[in-house]
């Protein structure tokens, strides 16, 4: 009966593979060394010079021989510090190509997400199409002394049809005695009015008249003209108070 051998597989030696922030760290070392090196050989050939001569300083053979080894050694440490750094730069993009790659696709659409289109925000700070304007604001003297008329026009101008309903509001700012003060519309207006209606298809000229109080200085007159519902934007204006004869 033969002997039965066990057959023991050869090793195969594991090859590590060093970090490239470890081999970074590994060159700069090196180059400390080299630099210390040459900085303690040049210390060591000056305190060996006479001092107060003029006498030429005679290198040794030894050193002779020595500088190129160094110079030598230099311009590798060089070369691979180079070279290790273009290996992180190349690793940096491959890591980075394989991080989209992994990415799903809602990941994806996300990180597009997060920086919003330049067309986007030009829409964005565009006005909306159908905000309302005030134009033609002006105020004019009447026959009356504290009574004065404010004229306006209200308008759309967008792509929407349909009649526009809603309310305008009106208030007056000044002064009282010395005091700031503002006097809303039913207190200016002759018939305590709270508001004036707004209704129109695509324009309302407005025309109201308001008796200020004798002891009331006006500083600018503000006018509100706000829409029922959202298919309409209101708008505002303030206006300082400047009469025309």
């Amino acid at each position: 009966m033969m002997a039965r051998h066990k057959v023991v597989p050869p090793v195969t030696p594991r090859i590590v593979q060093e970090n490239p922030g470890q081999q970074l760290v590994r060159y700069g070392l090196l180059a400390g060394v080299f630099l210390l090196a040459v900085w303690l050989s040049y210390d060591y050939g000056q305190s060996q010079a006479p001092a107060n001569s003029d006498a030429p300083v005679v290198q040794s053979h030894e050193s002779e021989q020595r500088i190129p080894e160094l110079e030598q050694e230099r311009d590798t440490l060089k070369l691979q510090v180079a070279e290790l750094k273009q290996r992180m730069k190349q690793a940096n993009r491959t890591i980075a190509a394989e991080r989209v790659r992994h990415q799903s696709p809602e990941q994806a659409v996300s990180s597009q997400q997060k920086v919003p289109a330049p067309e986007a925000v030009a829409t964005l700070s565009e006005p909306a199409a159908n905000t309302l304007k005030l134009e033609n604001v002006h105020i004019d003297r009447t026959e009356s002394e504290n009574m004065f008329r404010i004229g306006f026009s209200v308008l759309h101008t967008g792509n929407s049809t349909g009649r526009v309903t809603g309310s305008i509001w009106i208030a007056v700012n000044g002064f009282s005695n010395g005091d700031p003060k503002r006097l809303s519309f039913k207190t200016l207006s002759p018939d305590r009015r709270l508001i004036v209606k707004m209704g129109f298809d695509q324009q309302q000229d407005v025309m109201e008249d308001i008796v200020l109080p004798e002891d009331f200085r006006p500083k600018n007159i503000m006018i509100e003209a706000k829409p029922y519902g959202n298919k309409y934007t209101g708008t505002a204006t303030k206006i300082t108070w400047q009469t025309t004869p």
